[in-house]
């Protein structure tokens, strides 16, 4: 009789322990939402150039005879646009040469509008060098620019070391 019981105990365990379990459940969603940003790229060939030497009343070219190349890429399918800057005058202590002096031009491969054929002041930096055309929105065409940068020194520029920060921006 124990064994019969014993049997009976280990079948009703048995039972109890592969029946499936209650538990209460309850659900919910969210939304994923994800915006895929196009590329946009500016690349500059050098992180510096200079004027070599000058002497008060010159006018002189950047010792990098190749220029400073400047490739934009942009997928955003929207317009876009390139400006260059000084981010103050060439100074040296108290001395200053004015950004009137400091002036660009250059070459453009883009089929947008390119405004460097022209000699062009730094001293105003709200000029678009380069605006993109409608075919290099919506992909990712590079697009060069070379500046060539001069300088005329005036004739009261105290001797000295002058330096500035040109900046290239691309906007879209």
């Amino acid at each position: 009789m124990n064994k019969f019981r014993l049997i009976i105990i280990l079948c009703l365990l048995s039972c109890i322990l592969h029946l499936p379990a209650f538990t209460l459940q309850a659900a919910g969603s969210i939304t994923a939402v994800v915006t895929v940003q196009g590329t946009f790229n500016l690349m500059v060939n050098t992180d510096s150039f200079d004027f070599a030497r000058l002497t008060p009343g010159q006018t002189g070219g950047m010792s990098r005879s190749e220029g400073v190349e400047v490739a934009g890429t942009s997928s955003g399918e929207n317009p876009w646009y390139l400006k260059v800057s000084a981010e103050k005058p060439l100074t040296s202590g108290d001395n200053t040469i004015p950004n009137e002096n400091f002036t660009w031009h250059g070459t453009s491969e883009g089929t947008g509008d390119w405004s460097g054929t022209q000699e062009k002041s730094l001293a105003d930096p709200n000029v678009a060098a380069y605006m993109s055309s409608a075919e290099e929105l919506d992909q990712v065409k590079k697009v060069i620019n070379r500046f060539d940068f001069m300088l005329h020194v005036p004739e009261d520029t105290k001797p000295g070391e002058y330096s500035t920060t040109v900046k290239f921006t691309m906007t879209e």
